[in-house]
């Protein structure tokens, strides 16, 4: 992320011991490097990560190929959620097309293929894309947008160094938190940093911070 976390040396991953077994398989896998894509082709899966990048605003390319990849299994293996919206292809469908499509709005608009396009020329596509006002044939361009964002929310604050970032201590079972009231914290769970907290409202980044 382009700023600065507000929980400094943070890292959840130091909890691992007190989750259980296969909860702590689970997140340590998605810290893994991806393996070969197997829904996506790697034109696809290269392309997916730019967008991704544009629309997390994240730069780090390591994270956004283990976001691209866990898709990736996603999809090919189908654990996929049991809501459809109506006449939408399948998600698979719908985020490959969606993304063939994008790349040739790219061509035409700008002559030149996504990747090699600047920063702020993606996100005018990525802009015109969620306003719909790209001409796409079989898939609307708004819920492309819509399904690639939400996805990629899902997968990228699945990722444990996010949640070191944002100060998410990890799975409550089979500890539990039960310092449930407001402004109080669990032992394990991080303090933010009222300098950088600060930094942060003072860049339009965050809310002004509580005086518990």
């Amino acid at each position: 992320m382009m700023v600065g976390t507000v929980y400094p040396g943070f890292d959840v991953m130091v909890q691992s011991p007190h989750w259980d077994r296969n909860t702590r398989h689970l997140i340590e896998a998605r810290l893994q490097p991806p393996g070969p894509a197997q829904f996506f082709s790697p034109p696809e899966i290269a392309l997916l990560e730019a967008v991704l990048g544009r629309l997390l605003d994240e730069l780090d390319s390591t994270l956004l190929q283990r976001v691209a990849g866990q898709i990736d299994s996603y999809l090919f293996n189908n654990q996929q959620n049991g809501d459809h919206k109506s006449g939408l292809p399948p998600t698979g469908d719908l985020l490959r097309k969606g993304l063939h499509l994008l790349e040739a709005n790219a061509v035409l608009l700008f002559q030149r293929p996504f990747l090699q396009l600047t920063p702020l020329e993606m996100d005018e596509l990525l802009g015109k894309v969620q306003r719909g006002e790209v001409n796409w044939q079989g898939i609307p361009p708004g819920e492309f947008f819509r399904k690639i964002t939400g996805i990629g929310i899902d997968f990228f604050f699945s990722q444990p160094e996010i949640w070191s970032e944002i100060g998410f201590a990890g799975p409550a079972y089979p500890r539990g938190y039960y310092r449930l009231e407001t402004g109080l914290k669990d032992p394990w769970e991080p303090i933010s940093d009222p300098e950088r907290e600060d930094a942060r409202v003072a860049a339009g980044l965050g809310p002004a911070r509580r005086l518990e």
